[in-house]
């Protein structure tokens, strides 16, 4: 009999034990994933503070940049280059304009005196107490001749405006074609000019815009001076192709933009 209730009263303790556990088991399953999602949402933080961290490197990088692209802009606004523009009082958009005036030079019969075109003030300002000379060089304004061209012709005999303007980048002349190289912005195009072969005072070649209008209180009549005329090649030494001794030469006056 005693041993009977020994028997027993172990299988009863037995029993209670693995229901005890069974009982706690889901608690302790509870804990666990408790334990884990905080674990992944502890980690899940520390990743977005990471990211959060690589943003702000990212942000101040882009604010460097954006500092070093104005800085730059600041710089070829700086730098750029002046160009006058032949023919025209305004300068093409995307150049500041500096100032206006009309163009001169020496008279087209004079052997002395300068050989370059000038962009003449239009607000000439003299210097203290009038000083003068008997000697000297002599400029003249400048007019079209056009009467023998089958374009222009509305503007032989009057006089020649320009204006000098600075672009954001260095310019050059390209005589012989009217569009620029890749990298390069057209600031205008338009025609060679110079003095007429035959005259006794030689001038430079100047590009003339394509859309080149008079000078303010130009009239047409002959007042001569230092004279514009049309430029044509010469075939020989220059080779035709590609050059053709009937057209009238190109050019266009380009600003670099890389």
């Amino acid at each position: 009999m005693f041993v009977a209730s020994t028997v027993c009263f172990l299988v009863f303790m037995y029993v209670a034990s693995v229901a005890c556990r069974a009982d706690r088991e889901p608690e302790c399953s509870r804990f666990h994933y408790e334990e884990q999602l905080l674990e992944k949402m502890v980690r899940m933080e520390f990743n977005v503070e990471r990211i959060q961290q690589r943003l702000d490197s990212v942000s101040e990088s882009c604010a460097k940049l954006d500092d070093s692209t104005r800085l730059t802009e600041e710089v070829k606004d700086q730098v750029g280059s002046v160009y006058t523009r032949w023919g025209q009082d305004t300068c093409p958009t995307g150049s500041s304009f500096i100032y206006d005036g009309f163009v001169a030079g020496s008279h087209f019969t004079h052997t002395g005196s300068g050989v370059n075109y000038l962009c003449l003030s239009k607000e000439p300002i003299w210097a203290n107490g009038s000083p003068t000379a008997s000697n000297v060089g002599i400029i003249h304004g400048s007019e079209y001749e056009t009467d023998s061209a089958n374009i222009w012709t509305h503007l032989h005999n009057n006089e020649v405006p320009c204006a000098v303007c600075k672009s954001r980048g260095p310019t050059m002349m390209i005589p012989g074609k009217n569009i620029c190289y890749e990298g390069w912005k057209l600031e205008y195009h338009g025609y060679m000019m110079t003095s007429y072969h035959g005259h006794a005072g030689s001038k430079e070649f100047i590009c003339v815009d394509s859309e080149a209008t008079v000078a303010e209180g130009s009239n047409s009549g002959d007042q001569n001076g230092a004279l514009l005329y049309f430029v044509k090649a010469v075939c020989g030494a220059l080779k035709c192709p590609p050059y053709d001794g009937n057209e009238l030469i190109t050019c266009a006056v380009c600003s670099q933009t890389k």
